[in-house]
């Protein structure tokens, strides 16, 4: 009961301060208005309740993880820590996973994509082809994709482009495939092949099913804005 007296109070409280503000209160002069903040408010304590709990199921999993000191801890503590965007947190823990199991393909993928994040592109392409030679599929084909971007950033046009082959030969061109083949094309001079890789993955982002759409629209917007240089 305390807490929606606390609730509405502060509503009151913030639609007498926007009142106050000059250029603005004139909005706030209806009843509406008590609606208004009351939603937005509700609306801002959700959001943020939700991310605190979040927070706080993270930390939870960190102890939990921390407490045992095994490799395989340490890949999934890295692999969380990668996944919540605490790259420089996640290497040193990815690093000891892979001395401590060198033949887990996943340590080495998430290393590599750590290292990649990180602006360590030759260190990431060793990780990465050690992760591809373990399993070519892992992630499934997601080791190719992350072994051309690597190798893009590192300068090795052919590589990029021989991973990227690789992951089209057993999955079929993605609209990322296509974009990231153009990426590597357009930077070896090969402008028209670009330009036709980019188009392609238009092409196949448009054509894909609809549970896809959310994850391909980021790549067919980078190959849209690259057709445009």
């Amino acid at each position: 009961m305390a807490r929606i007296a606390a609730f509405f109070v502060t509503v009151f409280v913030l639609v007498a301060l926007l009142r106050a503000v000059p250029g603005v209160g004139g909005w706030f002069g209806g009843f509406w208005s008590y609606w208004l903040v009351a939603i937005a408010l509700g609306y801002g304590l959700t959001h943020a309740g939700v991310r605190l709990n979040a927070r706080r199921r993270l930390a939870s999993q960190i102890r939990a993880l921390r407490d045992v000191e095994s490799a395989h801890n340490q890949g999934k503590l890295g692999s969380l820590l990668l996944a919540h965007g605490s790259v420089g947190k996640a290497l040193p823990h990815l690093e000891r996973a892979v001395a401590g199991e060198p033949d887990v393909a996943e340590w080495s993928y998430r290393l590599g994509l750590a290292l990649t994040r990180r602006g360590r592109a030759r260190e990431a392409v060793a990780a990465l082809e050690r992760a591809a030679e373990l399993d070519e599929e892992h992630a499934y084909g997601g080791v190719q994709l992350a072994l051309a971007a690597a190798r893009d950033a590192a300068g090795d046009r052919d590589g990029a482009l021989a991973a990227l082959a690789r992951f089209e030969r057993n999955h079929g061109p993605s609209p990322e495939s296509a974009c990231r083949r153009g990426r590597a094309l357009r930077a070896a001079g090969r402008r028209d092949e670009a330009r036709a890789a980019f188009d392609e993955a238009l092409d196949l982002a448009r054509r894909a099913a609809r549970f896809q759409r959310a994850r391909n629209r980021p790549w067919a917007l980078r190959a849209w804005l690259a057709r445009l240089v």
